[in-house]
């Protein structure tokens, strides 16, 4: 079965090298992989900020009826 599985992946070299396209696509799709993973950082430090801004109430403004004191 390892002699099959070596002789799988030599084949797979070989033919990327012989096709310079699809080695091409092969790269694209690594650069596509990385910005994806650069964007979901970029998400979840955006969902960390949000976390701490909900941790950290804003002061309120009182609301109701106001009695104004009068000095004697």
């Amino acid at each position: 079965m390892n002699i099959q599985v070596v002789r799988v992946f030599t084949q797979i070299r070989k033919t990327l090298t012989d096709n310079i396209d699809l080695r091409l696509e092969v790269e694209r799709i690594k650069k596509k992989v990385d910005n994806h993973s650069k964007n979901i950082k970029v998400v979840f430090q955006y969902l960390d900020e949000f976390l701490e801004e909900r941790n950290k109430p804003k002061p309120r403004k009182l609301i109701g009826f106001k009695t104004s004191k009068s000095k004697k």
